[in-house]
């Protein structure tokens, strides 16, 4: 079941003047349910002024261990993030859903690996996940950390961080880049654009042999750092990537077919259940169109980033106004994001329970 499931606030520790970290319980029920992957994310969900909101958070938390913890970077203006930061308390509840998401690689005690990760402000969270979690499961492997802020003082985790360095000084290197302090070395100031990746990279990585590349940050800073690793070499299917934010639209309206007024039949097979509902061609995606016939489809982000809304089309066509969330093999495969999506054929059947 995609439901939403009360987890109970355990703690929430300032990480930074502008972020937290929240520790959330896990019903003993639940435990199989809530069971994640390094470098998942969980759908949660509040009530504000009688409307809801749905945000994604990453989990920072070790594979198989509790509590779930999450770090939330507070955005002027975020109503989520402000009310986690500022209202939220020890021994309340939020509303989640199971963990979800495909940005991690499959660990193995008996592998021996070297991994690179390139974050951006709170992009360090589900890499924070993975690093924990691959240091101790792979006694072999190693990584190497390519981490971007302004300032060392808006740094997330870097406690953590520093702490793991000295439990595995051998297996982990650190390399903090500022944009707005000045440093002794001078490539370690300015942003991880294309130019600053490789030199870093080649100055840093000698010797390394890296199987898999982990990317994380806003979208601008995934193109950068995508089209160094590229350029150095490294294979586009060993590259993973994970943006933070919704990055911002054309203003081009989506493609719509000659017959944008008719309407369409769509079908929703969730948990061994069917549902139908109509909706227009010009409708803005099959998300508000279910919910607008009173049929709650998972979703997140709406911006087609976090894959929440993943389902397969079994049967029609549809038409993706934008994807950030899928592999070009779930494209392939016959997935789409539910909220970029609009129906193309007469009718659409859409198979949320097909991984």
């Amino acid at each position: 079941m995609r439901d939403f499931h009360p987890l109970t606030v355990e703690s929430i520790n300032r990480e930074t003047r502008d972020s937290v970290r929240i520790a959330l319980g896990v019903p003993e029920g639940l435990a199989d349910e809530y069971r994640f992957i390094p470098g998942q994310h969980i759908p949660f969900e509040i009530t504000v002024d009688g409307k809801k909101l749905r945000r994604t958070y990453s989990i920072c938390s070790v594979q198989d261990e509790l509590p779930l913890e999450i770090g939330v970077r507070v955005q002027p203006g975020g109503v989520f993030s402000e009310f986690a930061a500022n209202k939220l308390k020890v021994g309340d509840t939020l509303a989640a859903m199971p963990p979800t998401g495909r940005f991690h690689v499959e660990l193995d005690p008996e592998q021996k690996k070297d991994y690179v990760g390139f974050a951006a402000g709170s992009g360090i969270t589900p890499i924070l996940s993975m690093i924990k979690s691959i240091l101790t499961i792979e006694p072999n492997s190693r990584f190497i950390l390519f981490y971007g802020n302004r300032k060392q003082s808006t740094t997330m985790f870097i406690e953590d961080l520093y702490a793991l360095k000295n439990l595995y000084p051998e297996r982990l290197q650190l390399n903090f880049v500022f944009s707005q302090e000045e440093q002794e070395f001078e490539p370690m100031a300015g942003r991880l654009d294309t130019a600053k990746v490789i030199e870093l990279y080649r100055h840093f990585g000698k010797g390394l042999r890296v199987t898999d590349a982990f990317v994380c940050g806003p979208d601008s800073m995934i193109k950068d750092v995508t089209n160094a690793l590229l350029e150095l070499g490294m294979k586009d299917s060993h590259i993973h990537a994970e943006r933070f934010g919704v990055p911002r639209k054309s203003g081009k309206p989506a493609a719509q077919t000659a017959k944008a007024a008719d309407q369409s039949t769509i079908t929703v097979i969730m948990d061994g259940h069917k549902q139908d509902f109509e909706m227009h061609r010009a409708d803005n995606n099959i998300v508000d169109a279910a919910a607008a016939n009173g049929i709650d489809l998972p979703y997140s982000c709406k911006g087609g980033v976090c894959a929440t809304c993943r389902c397969h089309v079994r049967d029609g066509e549809v038409t993706m106004a934008t994807n950030y969330g899928l592999e070009p093999w779930e494209v392939k495969k016959g997935y789409v994001l539910a909220c970029q999506s609009r129906p193309v054929s007469d009718s659409v059947t859409l198979d949320y329970d097909k991984t």
